[in-house]
């Protein structure tokens, strides 16, 4: 191997971190006709703490429902999921935005500044007037792109 070739290949190591995911990513927000705005929402990437407490909530309520499932069927009995209203998915689907969610860039609402918090963004991604906002939101949570590092050549 040439000393170029050793250069080269110096140069193209992998290294490890470079499959961490991000800590944090930006979603830019989108008007209705798919046009980008210049509103920015921040989400908690895979490793940050609000996606791991996140995490363990729902592995805490995966657990308890399968553990109701194999108590009923020790029992002999038949077990029926809880039947969940469009209200209840609505508020789920809202919370797994909100915890997630860190903050957005400053914007207006009626000619008001409409800052960040968490009931702010409740009470926005449950006003079924701008459903597209929860939509956008779970689809970029679900994104196999969103959080990946990027190199610094891309």
């Amino acid at each position: 191997m040439t000393k170029e070739q050793v250069a080269q290949v110096a140069t193209d190591e992998f290294d490890l971190s470079e499959l961490d995911a991000a800590d944090e990513d930006v979603m830019v927000v989108k008007r209705n006709d798919g046009s980008e705005t210049n509103w920015k929402w921040t989400f908690a990437g895979p490793g940050h703490p609000k996606t791991i407490e996140q995490s363990n909530r729902l592995a805490r309520e995966r657990l308890r429902r399968e553990k109701e499932q194999e108590q009923a069927q020790v029992n002999g009995k038949k077990w029926k999921a809880p039947d969940e209203t469009p209200n209840e998915v609505l508020e789920r689907n809202v919370r797994l935005v909100v915890e997630r969610l860190l903050g957005w860039s400053p914007i207006k609402m009626n000619g008001q500044d409409h800052p960040f918090s968490p009931e702010n963004a409740k009470a926005l991604l449950t006003d079924r007037r701008k459903g597209t906002l929860l939509i956008q939101s779970l689809e970029f949570l679900g994104d196999d792109a969103a959080f990946t590092q990027r190199s610094e050549n891309s």
